[in-house]
């Protein structure tokens, strides 16, 4: 990925894959079409090597940020025992990760996590 990512561009590419997924795919696709999806968008729309087809995993991994506290999007409203460090990986309040089986709509309407040192 070449682009340095801003924290509202991150967001911004995040929610806008996940609302063309939804267009395309409906709101509950497979895990498998998921990931399909994610991969073919960023390479559709000239993104080459992004953490995880994940512009929320590559803004975490160009600044050095651990994804599991520091997330820019906070997950645990969907996880089956939210913390603070809750992370997409973690289990969906039904059974399976959030970011593999979590209805579409769910993920984004999921809050932007806030820093109190964050200074953007």
């Amino acid at each position: 990925m070449k682009e340095k990512l801003t924290r509202e561009r991150a967001l911004e590419l995040h929610r806008k894959m996940w609302t063309d997924m939804q267009t395309k795919l409906g709101d509950t696709p497979s895990f498998r079409d998921r990931n399909k999806f994610k991969r073919n968008w960023c390479k559709e729309h000239g993104f080459e090597d992004v953490d995880c087809s994940c512009f929320l995993c590559e803004y975490s991994e160009q600044n050095g940020l651990w994804c599991g506290g520091e997330c820019l999007i906070d997950w645990s409203p969907l996880a089956d025992d939210p913390n603070e460090f809750t992370r997409c990986t973690d289990e969906y309040i039904d059974g399976g990760e959030i970011y593999e089986v979590a209805p579409i709509s769910e993920i984004l309407a999921l809050p932007e996590r806030s820093f109190e040192d964050e200074k953007s």
